[in-house]
């Protein structure tokens, strides 16, 4: 068996039902490792972003996940026992590497990096990481206090044995670099999310007029609130305008009462066909009080949309102010019902930015390029 025939590993163990933009992330990687002639395997606890891959006809096995994830505070008296279970999955590792032999194993969240990268030391096998914002949210949070976070110190120090570590955007490196100083990984790379260049299947969907939409969960963080608010603030104005929200979420109940007295305001539940709910509008929101480096924004901007965004980790990578969209501070529902007021009020200026967006995706942000040109030569370069 030649280098290029061993499986490669992506491995997101998360929450049993947990579907996100990093559990996306895996289907899109995986689906273009295959277009370049590998074996990729999906590891995850996660039952949808299973039941996603074999749909799509990618391998996955079931991963191993700790339920019990808040470790701070008096929680650290029962340490031991988080330990036992490290040493449990790294025997699973162990057992895995010898099953499929894989070529690497590529871990993208906490515990795994762990047992997966002294299973991966210990047998000869590459290990790289990818940060999807969790080093900076959760992982490394509160590094520099000496009582707190002993799992994120262990992780640190693990941290030198990965071939790589990537992280999704600038902003992700950046702060990642202030957090661990004086500390340095020589090992640690940006290699930028990115989406697949899909336009061309959509382009007989005419948009609305006066459509605005967000296409992600439906949680608090968001800015849910905000842009609820927002639209209340300019529908009068705009009677045609109309607020399309497509997802899911654990606050979806709480918004859809919320938005009851505007009939304008449509929650549309989880959509298995995100980029056609896309194209059926013509603005796109997202206006989150923290981000990675958005797979929905990618999206928009790979579907030509006119964006606003908050003005956010990520987000200004993507939405360059006055050019590809519109920036906005987060939780201030006035400063986002005025930047809807100027892309209502111009149309050809909303096209513009669309245009111009779409522009930098291309630039950037397509996938198939990224995975080529940058992910697959780390999985078999020369150390």
């Amino acid at each position: 068996m030649g280098i290029a025939d061993k499986p490669i590993l992506l491995i997101r163990n998360i929450h049993l039902d947990a579907f996100g933009g990093a559990e996306t992330y895996q289907i899109s990687l995986a689906k273009e490792l295959k277009k370049l002639g590998h074996t990729p395997i999906i590891v995850s606890s996660s039952k949808p972003l299973r039941r996603a891959a074999r749909h799509q006809g990618i391998k996955a096995i079931q991963g191993c996940y700790f339920p019990h994830q808040n470790w701070s505070g008096y929680r650290n008296l029962f340490l031991p026992f988080y330990f036992l279970w490290q040493i449990a999955i790294f025997l699973w590792y162990l057992i895995t590497i010898l099953r499929f032999r894989p070529q690497a194993l590529h871990i993208q969240n906490r515990d795994d990096m762990i047992a997966g990268t002294l299973a991966g030391k210990i047998t000869g096998t590459r290990v790289i990481w990818t940060d999807h914002s969790d080093l900076r949210l959760v992982i490394w949070e509160n590094i520099d206090k000496k009582y707190k976070n002993p799992i994120g110190k262990i992780i640190l120090k693990l941290a030198k044995y990965p071939y790589k570590i990537t992280t999704i955007s600038d902003y992700e490196y950046n702060y990642i670099t202030k957090l661990i100083a004086p500390k340095k990984l020589n090992n640690f790379i940006v290699i930028k999310n990115g989406v697949e260049d899909q336009l061309s299947n959509y382009q007989t969907i005419k948009s609305t007029p006066q459509s605005i939409c967000h296409v992600g969960r439906i949680i608090d963080y968001k800015g849910i609130k905000e842009l609820i608010d927002a639209f209340n603030l300019i529908s009068q104005k705009y009677p045609k305008a109309v607020l399309n929200l497509y997802g899911d979420g654990p606050d979806l109940p709480i918004f859809r009462a919320y938005a009851e007295t505007n009939s304008k305001i449509t929650f549309h539940g989880h959509t298995s066909e995100p980029l056609k709910a896309l194209a059926r509008n013509q603005i796109f929101v997202l206006a989150s009080y923290h981000e990675g480096l958005s797979l929905a924004l990618l999206d928009a901007a790979m579907m030509q949309k006119a964006i606003i965004a908050t003005n956010i980790d990520g987000n200004p990578e993507v939405v360059l102010n006055q050019k590809t969209g519109l920036l906005i501070q987060p939780k201030d529902e006035k400063s986002l019902a005025k930047a809807l007021e100027i892309l209502l009020e111009s149309p050809k200026l909303a096209q513009k930015y669309a245009a111009a967006a779409r522009k930098l995706y291309q630039q950037q942000y397509d996938f198939s390029t990224i995975v080529k040109n940058k992910m697959e030569p780390l999985y078999y370069e020369k150390s």
